[in-house]
Protein backbone atom coordinates (compact mmCIF):
# COMPACT_ATOMS: atom_id res chain seq x y z
CA UNK A 1 0.00 0.00 0.00
CA UNK A 2 1.46 3.87 -0.70
CA UNK A 3 2.24 5.82 1.62
CA UNK A 4 -0.39 8.55 2.05
CA UNK A 5 0.98 12.15 1.76
CA UNK A 6 1.17 14.31 4.85
CA UNK A 7 -1.71 16.44 4.32
CA UNK A 8 -4.05 13.11 3.78
CA UNK A 9 -2.65 11.91 7.13
CA UNK A 10 -3.66 15.18 8.55
CA UNK A 11 -6.80 15.49 7.05
CA UNK A 12 -7.53 12.01 8.33
CA UNK A 13 -6.89 13.19 11.66
CA UNK A 14 -8.48 16.25 12.02
CA UNK A 15 -5.73 18.07 12.35
CA UNK A 16 -4.29 21.80 11.53
CA UNK A 17 -0.68 21.80 10.70
CA UNK A 18 -0.83 25.22 12.01
CA UNK A 19 -1.81 23.93 15.30
CA UNK A 20 1.66 22.22 15.72
CA UNK A 21 1.74 18.60 14.91
CA UNK A 22 4.53 15.93 15.06
CA UNK A 23 4.82 13.15 12.77
CA UNK A 24 6.75 9.96 13.43
CA UNK A 25 8.04 6.89 11.74
CA UNK A 26 7.24 3.80 14.65
CA UNK A 27 10.40 2.48 13.75
CA UNK A 28 11.94 6.27 14.98
CA UNK A 29 10.26 6.76 17.99
CA UNK A 30 13.00 5.61 19.97
CA UNK A 31 15.67 8.20 18.46
CA UNK A 32 12.55 10.99 17.85
CA UNK A 33 12.20 13.50 20.43
CA UNK A 34 8.78 14.14 20.71
CA UNK A 35 6.74 15.37 23.38
CA UNK A 36 2.93 14.37 24.32
CA UNK A 37 1.62 17.63 24.76
CA UNK A 38 1.19 17.70 21.28
CA UNK A 39 -1.18 15.16 18.45
CA UNK A 40 1.25 12.27 17.44
CA UNK A 41 0.88 10.83 14.09
CA UNK A 42 2.93 7.20 14.27
CA UNK A 43 3.15 6.27 11.04
CA UNK A 44 4.10 2.74 9.16
CA UNK A 45 7.82 2.36 8.04
CA UNK A 46 9.36 1.66 5.30
CA UNK A 47 10.66 -1.95 4.77
CA UNK A 48 14.51 -2.60 5.32
CA UNK A 49 15.24 0.45 6.64
CA UNK A 50 18.19 0.89 9.35
CA UNK A 51 17.65 1.06 12.67
CA UNK A 52 18.09 4.31 14.30
CA UNK A 53 19.99 4.93 17.76
CA UNK A 54 17.67 5.72 20.56
CA UNK A 55 17.49 8.93 21.98
CA UNK A 56 19.29 10.06 24.83
CA UNK A 57 17.42 10.12 27.85
CA UNK A 58 14.77 7.83 26.60
CA UNK A 59 17.70 4.93 25.21
CA UNK A 60 16.19 2.43 28.57
CA UNK A 61 13.48 1.86 26.61
CA UNK A 62 13.34 -0.96 24.47
CA UNK A 63 11.39 -0.68 21.27
CA UNK A 64 8.86 1.91 19.72
CA UNK A 65 5.76 0.41 22.05
CA UNK A 66 7.86 0.50 25.29
CA UNK A 67 8.55 3.99 24.65
CA UNK A 68 4.61 5.24 24.07
CA UNK A 69 3.84 3.10 27.52
CA UNK A 70 6.50 5.31 29.33
CA UNK A 71 5.41 8.49 27.57
CA UNK A 72 1.62 8.16 28.17
CA UNK A 73 -0.99 6.61 30.18
CA UNK A 74 -1.99 3.03 29.90
CA UNK A 75 -5.52 2.98 28.78
CA UNK A 76 -4.21 6.17 26.33
CA UNK A 77 -6.19 5.84 22.98
CA UNK A 78 -4.97 5.47 19.84
CA UNK A 79 -7.06 5.64 16.21
CA UNK A 80 -6.07 4.14 13.24
CA UNK A 81 -6.01 6.37 10.56
CA UNK A 82 -7.43 4.05 7.81
CA UNK A 83 -10.25 2.62 9.36
CA UNK A 84 -11.48 5.23 11.85
CA UNK A 85 -11.68 2.19 14.90
CA UNK A 86 -9.42 3.05 18.47
CA UNK A 87 -7.54 0.61 20.25
CA UNK A 88 -5.73 1.46 23.98
CA UNK A 89 -2.12 1.48 24.05
CA UNK A 90 -2.17 -1.43 25.93
CA UNK A 91 -3.82 -3.26 23.35
CA UNK A 92 -1.37 -3.02 20.28
CA UNK A 93 1.31 -4.79 19.94
CA UNK A 94 4.70 -3.87 18.03
CA UNK A 95 3.47 -5.61 14.52
CA UNK A 96 -0.02 -4.01 14.71
CA UNK A 97 1.17 -0.45 15.46
CA UNK A 98 4.05 -0.83 12.23
CA UNK A 99 0.98 -1.72 10.19
CA UNK A 100 -1.01 0.99 10.11
CA UNK A 101 -0.72 5.05 10.66
CA UNK A 102 -1.99 5.80 14.04
CA UNK A 103 -3.01 9.47 15.80
CA UNK A 104 -1.84 9.35 19.42
CA UNK A 105 -4.12 12.58 20.65
CA UNK A 106 -2.05 14.93 23.21
CA UNK A 107 -2.05 14.73 26.62
CA UNK A 108 -2.84 17.53 28.91
CA UNK A 109 -0.11 18.75 31.40
CA UNK A 110 -1.46 16.83 34.41
CA UNK A 111 -1.16 13.43 32.07
CA UNK A 112 2.24 14.46 30.84
CA UNK A 113 3.89 13.46 33.21
CA UNK A 114 7.07 11.95 31.95
CA UNK A 115 8.02 14.88 29.44
CA UNK A 116 10.50 17.84 30.75
CA UNK A 117 7.29 20.09 29.32
CA UNK A 118 4.65 18.30 31.65
CA UNK A 119 6.55 19.31 35.41
CA UNK A 120 7.16 22.74 33.89
CA UNK A 121 3.51 23.05 33.10
CA UNK A 122 3.06 21.85 36.75
CA UNK A 123 4.85 23.83 38.09
CA UNK A 124 3.76 27.16 36.89
CA UNK A 125 0.27 26.24 37.32
CA UNK A 126 0.94 26.07 41.23
CA UNK A 127 2.67 29.33 40.94
CA UNK A 128 -1.03 31.16 39.14
CA UNK A 129 -2.97 33.44 41.50
CA UNK A 130 -5.57 30.22 41.86
CA UNK A 131 -2.49 27.98 42.61
CA UNK A 132 -1.08 26.63 46.11
CA UNK A 133 -0.29 29.30 48.42
CA UNK A 134 2.94 28.10 50.10
CA UNK A 135 3.85 28.01 46.25
CA UNK A 136 3.62 31.36 45.56
CA UNK A 137 5.25 33.05 48.45
CA UNK A 138 8.31 31.11 47.65
CA UNK A 139 11.61 33.12 46.13
CA UNK A 140 14.93 31.89 45.40
CA UNK A 141 16.11 32.71 48.94
CA UNK A 142 13.49 30.58 50.60
CA UNK A 143 14.19 27.47 48.72
CA UNK A 144 18.07 27.37 49.35
CA UNK A 145 17.24 24.86 52.71
CA UNK A 146 15.16 22.82 50.38
CA UNK A 147 17.57 22.59 47.45
CA UNK A 148 20.48 21.47 49.60
CA UNK A 149 18.62 19.00 51.08
CA UNK A 150 17.27 17.51 47.83
CA UNK A 151 21.05 17.42 47.22
CA UNK A 152 21.72 15.80 50.16
CA UNK A 153 19.01 13.26 49.76
CA UNK A 154 19.74 12.43 46.34
CA UNK A 155 23.61 11.40 47.43
CA UNK A 156 21.91 9.09 50.27
CA UNK A 157 19.70 7.22 47.59
CA UNK A 158 22.88 6.98 45.22
CA UNK A 159 24.72 5.35 48.39
CA UNK A 160 21.83 3.13 50.00
CA UNK A 161 18.85 3.30 48.14
CA UNK A 162 17.23 1.57 45.05
CA UNK A 163 17.02 2.87 41.65
CA UNK A 164 13.94 3.65 42.01
CA UNK A 165 15.16 5.39 45.24
CA UNK A 166 17.56 7.62 43.23
CA UNK A 167 14.91 8.32 40.21
CA UNK A 168 11.94 9.99 42.90
CA UNK A 169 15.08 11.74 44.47
CA UNK A 170 16.88 12.98 40.94
CA UNK A 171 13.14 14.06 40.74
CA UNK A 172 12.60 16.17 43.43
CA UNK A 173 16.22 17.87 42.90
CA UNK A 174 14.91 18.38 38.98
CA UNK A 175 11.71 20.12 40.43
CA UNK A 176 14.16 22.66 42.49
CA UNK A 177 15.73 23.60 38.92
CA UNK A 178 12.70 23.73 37.46
CA UNK A 179 10.89 26.00 40.40
CA UNK A 180 14.18 28.37 40.91
CA UNK A 181 13.63 29.14 36.41
CA UNK A 182 9.91 29.46 36.66
CA UNK A 183 10.39 32.12 39.72
CA UNK A 184 13.05 33.79 36.87
CA UNK A 185 10.54 33.54 33.76
CA UNK A 186 7.78 35.35 36.24
CA UNK A 187 10.48 38.44 36.22
CA UNK A 188 11.70 38.01 32.89
CA UNK A 189 15.07 37.64 33.61
CA UNK A 190 15.76 33.49 32.41
CA UNK A 191 13.80 30.61 31.70
CA UNK A 192 14.75 26.62 31.19
CA UNK A 193 15.52 27.24 28.02
CA UNK A 194 18.28 29.45 29.20
CA UNK A 195 18.98 26.70 32.16
CA UNK A 196 19.39 24.19 29.29
CA UNK A 197 21.63 26.54 26.97
CA UNK A 198 23.72 27.53 29.81
CA UNK A 199 24.79 23.62 30.47
CA UNK A 200 24.92 22.42 26.86
CA UNK A 201 27.18 25.41 26.03
CA UNK A 202 29.51 25.15 29.02
CA UNK A 203 29.68 21.22 28.86
CA UNK A 204 31.01 21.74 24.90
CA UNK A 205 33.21 24.20 25.41
CA UNK A 206 34.98 22.77 28.65
CA UNK A 207 35.36 19.23 26.73
CA UNK A 208 37.07 20.28 23.45
CA UNK A 209 38.79 16.52 23.73
CA UNK A 210 35.35 15.45 22.63
CA UNK A 211 33.72 18.34 20.31
CA UNK A 212 36.95 19.65 19.05
CA UNK A 213 40.64 18.70 18.11
CA UNK A 214 42.55 19.12 21.46
CA UNK A 215 44.08 15.72 22.03
CA UNK A 216 44.87 14.90 25.63
CA UNK A 217 46.77 11.39 27.26
CA UNK A 218 44.84 11.32 30.77
CA UNK A 219 42.58 12.14 32.79
CA UNK A 220 44.83 14.52 35.01
CA UNK A 221 45.42 16.64 31.54
CA UNK A 222 41.74 16.86 31.62
CA UNK A 223 41.55 18.59 34.88
CA UNK A 224 44.09 20.68 33.83
CA UNK A 225 42.43 21.79 30.87
CA UNK A 226 38.88 22.35 32.35
CA UNK A 227 40.64 24.81 34.92
CA UNK A 228 42.47 26.63 32.26
CA UNK A 229 38.69 26.76 30.69
CA UNK A 230 37.00 28.02 33.90
CA UNK A 231 39.82 30.57 34.73
CA UNK A 232 38.90 32.16 30.92
CA UNK A 233 35.77 31.91 31.59
CA UNK A 234 35.48 34.26 34.69
CA UNK A 235 38.10 36.38 33.06
CA UNK A 236 35.98 36.76 30.04
CA UNK A 237 32.75 37.30 32.39
CA UNK A 238 34.35 40.14 34.28
CA UNK A 239 34.03 38.04 37.41
CA UNK A 240 36.65 38.38 40.11
CA UNK A 241 40.18 36.37 39.24
CA UNK A 242 42.26 33.91 40.55
CA UNK A 243 42.32 30.01 40.54
CA UNK A 244 40.02 29.57 44.08
CA UNK A 245 37.79 32.71 43.08
CA UNK A 246 34.66 30.27 41.88
CA UNK A 247 34.81 27.75 44.57
CA UNK A 248 31.33 28.48 46.37
CA UNK A 249 31.22 30.03 49.74
CA UNK A 250 28.31 27.44 50.66
CA UNK A 251 29.95 24.68 49.92
CA UNK A 252 30.37 22.33 53.62
CA UNK A 253 33.87 22.22 54.72
CA UNK A 254 35.24 18.71 53.51
CA UNK A 255 34.08 19.61 49.56
CA UNK A 256 35.12 23.02 49.40
CA UNK A 257 39.26 21.96 50.52
CA UNK A 258 38.88 19.24 47.94
CA UNK A 259 37.72 21.77 44.99
CA UNK A 260 40.21 24.12 46.41
CA UNK A 261 43.59 21.38 46.23
CA UNK A 262 42.37 19.81 43.27
CA UNK A 263 42.42 23.15 41.52
CA UNK A 264 46.25 23.87 43.02
CA UNK A 265 47.13 20.14 42.28
CA UNK A 266 46.35 21.57 38.52
CA UNK A 267 48.48 24.57 39.06
CA UNK A 268 51.17 22.27 40.13
CA UNK A 269 50.95 22.59 43.53
CA UNK A 270 51.00 19.04 44.49
CA UNK A 271 53.22 16.52 46.41
CA UNK A 272 55.65 14.63 43.74
CA UNK A 273 53.91 11.35 45.83
CA UNK A 274 51.89 9.78 48.12
CA UNK A 275 54.85 9.52 50.43
CA UNK A 276 54.95 13.24 50.94
CA UNK A 277 51.46 13.86 52.16
CA UNK A 278 51.93 11.13 54.49
CA UNK A 279 54.95 12.91 55.89
CA UNK A 280 52.91 15.63 55.83
CA UNK A 281 50.06 14.04 57.86
CA UNK A 282 52.54 13.03 60.76
CA UNK A 283 54.03 16.46 60.68
CA UNK A 284 50.58 18.13 61.18
CA UNK A 285 49.48 15.52 63.64
CA UNK A 286 52.62 16.25 66.08
CA UNK A 287 52.11 20.24 65.96
CA UNK A 288 48.42 19.80 66.41
CA UNK A 289 49.77 17.55 69.61
CA UNK A 290 52.15 20.26 70.67
CA UNK A 291 50.13 23.11 70.13
CA UNK A 292 49.01 25.38 72.83
CA UNK A 293 45.08 26.12 73.60
CA UNK A 294 44.89 28.64 71.48
CA UNK A 295 46.80 27.53 68.42
CA UNK A 296 44.86 24.25 68.83
CA UNK A 297 41.97 25.56 66.01
CA UNK A 298 44.88 26.45 63.54
CA UNK A 299 46.47 23.01 63.68
CA UNK A 300 43.64 20.85 63.65
CA UNK A 301 42.57 22.79 60.64
CA UNK A 302 45.46 22.48 59.09
CA UNK A 303 45.48 18.50 59.48
CA UNK A 304 42.11 17.99 58.28
CA UNK A 305 42.94 20.09 55.48
CA UNK A 306 46.25 17.62 54.54
CA UNK A 307 44.30 14.90 55.31
CA UNK A 308 42.15 15.77 52.53
CA UNK A 309 44.92 15.51 49.98
CA UNK A 310 45.74 12.15 51.29
CA UNK A 311 42.05 11.20 50.20
CA UNK A 312 43.30 12.18 46.71
CA UNK A 313 45.81 10.37 46.66
CA UNK A 314 44.35 7.64 47.75
CA UNK A 315 41.60 7.77 45.65
CA UNK A 316 39.02 8.48 48.05
CA UNK A 317 36.37 11.27 48.57
CA UNK A 318 37.00 12.52 52.20
CA UNK A 319 33.31 13.98 52.35
CA UNK A 320 32.16 10.08 51.33
CA UNK A 321 34.65 8.58 53.87
CA UNK A 322 33.30 10.28 56.92
CA UNK A 323 30.14 10.11 56.60
CA UNK A 324 30.38 6.49 56.09
CA UNK A 325 32.32 6.80 59.64
CA UNK A 326 28.94 8.90 60.87
CA UNK A 327 26.92 5.82 59.35
CA UNK A 328 29.54 3.32 60.94
CA UNK A 329 29.21 4.31 64.58
CA UNK A 330 25.38 5.35 64.71
CA UNK A 331 24.75 1.45 63.11
CA UNK A 332 27.43 0.13 65.79
CA UNK A 333 25.90 1.67 68.38
CA UNK A 334 22.85 0.50 67.76
CA UNK A 335 23.64 -2.80 67.56
CA UNK A 336 25.59 -2.03 71.36
CA UNK A 337 22.15 -1.16 72.57
CA UNK A 338 20.66 -4.63 71.27
CA UNK A 339 23.32 -6.47 73.39
CA UNK A 340 23.01 -4.87 75.87
CA UNK A 341 18.73 -5.06 76.00
CA UNK A 342 18.98 -8.36 75.43
CA UNK A 343 21.17 -9.43 78.23
CA UNK A 344 19.07 -6.64 80.56
CA UNK A 345 22.08 -4.40 80.84
CA UNK A 346 21.96 -0.42 81.74
CA UNK A 347 24.26 1.20 79.03
CA UNK A 348 24.41 4.11 81.39
CA UNK A 349 25.19 2.43 84.50
CA UNK A 350 28.10 0.31 82.81
CA UNK A 351 31.58 1.48 83.20
CA UNK A 352 33.69 2.29 80.21
CA UNK A 353 35.68 -0.65 80.06
CA UNK A 354 32.39 -2.52 79.74
CA UNK A 355 30.93 -0.45 77.23
CA UNK A 356 34.17 -0.98 74.80
CA UNK A 357 34.09 -4.73 75.53
CA UNK A 358 30.40 -4.10 74.25
CA UNK A 359 31.69 -1.81 71.21
CA UNK A 360 33.96 -4.24 70.28
CA UNK A 361 31.62 -7.28 70.43
CA UNK A 362 29.30 -5.11 67.89
CA UNK A 363 32.13 -4.20 65.97
CA UNK A 364 33.29 -7.94 65.24
CA UNK A 365 29.63 -8.70 64.02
Amino acid sequence: MARRSIDQLLAAAGLDAADGVQLVSADRLASAAFDPSLPLIVIAPEPQREPSLPLPGRHARGGALAILAALYPHGHLLRDLATGSTASLHQVDEGRLAGADWLVPPLSPLDNLASPHGIAAITARLRQPDGCPWDRRQTHASLRTFLLEEAYETVDAIERGTPADLAQELGDLLLQVILHAQFAAEEGEFDLTDVYRSIATKIVRRHPHVFGDLEVSSADEVLTNWETIKAAEREGAGKPAGPFAGVARALPALPASREIQDRASALGWDWPNVEGVWAKVAEELDELRAAAPEDRLHELGDLLFVLVRLGHWLGLDPEEALRAANRRFIDRHGAVEEIAAARGLDLTAMDPEARDALWNEAKRR
